[in-house]
């Protein structure tokens, strides 16, 4: 196969670490509603991803997500537990450095404002990239075709120009339907091995 120029990596999962156990331990010690209840509505519920889809704000996000869990909370004091859930992932910054020589290097994820304007802040290794995708931004969730197809028109690139990266098969599966080449992450080493093709 030919050299692929662009590289497009999914956020959450694969850049940084997602924390649902800090996350969702906080809230529930919060919330009058059960453990299950709390966890089930941050990881699938449909708040999270209305506001993934950019529908509204991160101040009604806030809101609308605590009246649900039940939880009296500030804005302040919600930010800094919902942030919670993103970790460093230090072990893939050498990975990317290495591929930004020679490659577009893309970014594609399903986030809210909250958590890409702390992700950018926070993490050096998304000022590597050279495009943003964010789902609030574009109306548009993974794995939906849209977003895929909205990336490659977006990107001017063909899908056998592109590679992506996401931790979810789901994901993984509707990038692999529009025709780019695709991994689902694993972890660097296998992630390294996964790509030689494409270096």
């Amino acid at each position: 196969m030919d050299v692929a120029k662009t590289i497009i990596f999914d956020l959450g999962g694969v850049l940084v670490h997602l924390d649902w156990d800090q996350v969702c331990g906080a809230l529930e010690t919060l919330s009058t509603r059960g453990a299950g209840a709390v966890r089930a509505e941050l990881v699938n519920g449909p708040i999270v991803s209305e506001s993934m889809r950019g529908d509204f704000g991160a101040r009604e996000f806030q809101q609308r997500l605590c009246d649900r869990l039940e939880i009296e909370i500030s804005y302040e004091a919600f930010v800094e537990i919902w942030n919670g859930l993103l970790r460093p992932n230090q072990e893939i910054v050498p990975l990317v450095e290495g591929l930004k020589p020679g490659h577009k290097l893309v970014l594609a994820s399903n986030t809210d404002r909250i958590h890409f304007s702390y992700s950018f802040e926070h993490f050096p290794v998304l000022h590597q990239f050279d495009r943003h995708f964010l789902s609030y931004e574009m109306g548009l969730l993974k794995p939906e075709t849209a977003f895929f197809d909205h990336v490659l028109k977006a990107l001017n690139a063909a899908p056998g120009d592109c590679v992506f990266i996401d931790d979810r098969s789901d994901n993984v599966e509707a990038a692999r339907g529009v025709g780019i080449t695709s991994f689902r992450f694993e972890g660097v080493e296998r992630l390294q091995s996964d790509l030689k093709q494409f270096l």
